[in-house]
């Protein structure tokens, strides 16, 4: 059992920094047509865009986590930022078509505890690193309605380290270690319409199955005897597979006044696609192992709005819940999940010539999630963790 990679984490593995706007905004964008980032959020509003869009940016992500085991002492999550970013375009063909170009990375995970840690043995480091490109058409049907759609081409790449529980002749753990990447592929449509201030949009972001057909796992520290008798390889390969999620959103918007304007989303993220991991070694088939996740569909709500502040400066503010998809008894350090309250501020300043820059800042609080009866490491204890987002974006309109 103690060769199970725990490669990914339920809910730890979706990020929603995809721009400035929308991390300000606490993700609710989807009703919403602002800028080239529709491409992503929903296909159907590039064509209810006026203008053509650029848009550049990146996001810090800098997660805190304190671990209590069931016997005291409380061990904290290494301190290591992770980042993302995100690269949207629009161009408008005629009066009906327009084009869009979204490359960005949706998925990931980063988590690093240290090495001498109590769950050694279950994780030290993690790492999932995605990136999709979607180029998309959108088609305007008449001034209310608009539908669009676009392939996705996604490519990720993974790392898993842990300690071994066996032990070398100067008494250190072995350790195994595991890098992979894989291809896949998918689609994302939306509809979006207008009834006056009002605006409705549906978005689909479908599955993606990524493939890890060369993986490459390596063995260190391990005893020689356990080498020569055929326990343990030096190195061999490995075949496994990555569940992206599929993600139905729904959003409101809605002209308040002049200078305001306000967006709820609802968002239905299908991770009941994700039961369980399975590691095939061509090689060595007695290290074939599979490890139970039982993720469960879990829903998100959010809530923002910007406020035209003056005729260079915009400001936005938005609150969101997310619920997480992983049920008790799964729970585990790789990234430790639990339901979460996500508030978010941004702004956009107007330069010249076209030109603007974006910043936001959000802090996501999850929840205290007990963990007493876990069914697949029998690692138990205590998590509490937070989140905060640095972001900054460039945005050319033209």
């Amino acid at each position: 059992m103690f060769l199970f990679p725990l490669l990914l984490k339920a809910g730890g593995y979706q990020i929603n920094t995809q721009s400035q706007k929308g991390l300000s905004m606490g993700g609710s964008v989807t009703g919403l047509a602002m800028d080239a980032s529709v491409t992503f959020y929903n296909p159907a509003g590039l064509s209810m865009l006026d203008s053509n869009y650029f848009n550049v940016g990146a996001c810090l992500l800098m997660p805190k986590t304190a671990f209590l085991g069931p016997y005291g002492g409380t061990e904290q999550l290494s301190a290591k930022s992770f980042s993302t970013f995100y690269l949207y375009g629009n161009y408008i063909l005629n009066s009906k078509m327009t084009f869009g170009l979204s490359v960005n990375t949706p998925f990931g995970l980063g988590t690093k505890w240290e090495d001498n840690w109590s769950g050694r043995y279950v994780t030290q480091e993690a790492r999932l690193s995605t990136l999709f490109i979607q180029p998309t058409l959108a088609y305007k049907i008449n001034e209310r309605f608009s539908v669009g759609v676009g392939p996705v081409i996604v490519t990720g790449n993974t790392k898993f380290r842990k300690a071994l529980n066996v032990l070398n002749q100067d008494g250190t753990d072995g350790q195994l270690e595991l890098k992979g990447g894989g291809n896949g592929f998918g689609f994302n449509a939306g509809v979006f319409a207008r009834f006056g201030k009002t605006s409705v949009g549906v978005s689909y972001r479908s599955v993606v199955e990524l493939d890890i057909e060369n993986g490459e796992a390596v063995f260190s520290n391990i005893p020689s005897s356990l080498i020569s008798n055929g326990s343990f390889p030096n190195n061999t390969k490995y075949k496994s597979s990555i569940t992206l999620p599929s993600v139905i959103s729904l959003g409101v918007g809605r002209v308040m006044s002049e200078k305001l304007t306000a967006n709820l989303d609802f968002n239905f993220t299908g991770w009941s696609v994700v039961d369980s991991f399975i590691f095939i070694y061509p090689d060595y088939p007695d290290l074939n192992a599979s490890s139970a996740r039982k993720l469960k569909n879990s829903f998100a709500i959010r809530l923002g709005a910007q406020y035209q502040y003056s005729e260079r400066m915009q400001l936005r503010g938005g609150i969101g819940y997310d619920q997480s998809p992983v049920p008790d008894g799964y729970v585990n350090p790789e990234m430790p999940e639990a339901d979460k309250v996500v508030i978010g501020v941004g702004c956009t300043y107007k330069l010249k010539k076209g030109w603007s820059v974006e910043g936001s800042f959000a802090f996501e609080d999850l929840r205290e999630r007990k963990e007493e009866r876990n069914k697949q490491e029998n690692i138990n204890g205590t998590y509490k963790s937070y989140i905060y987002v640095l972001g900054l974006g460039l945005q050319y309109q033209f």
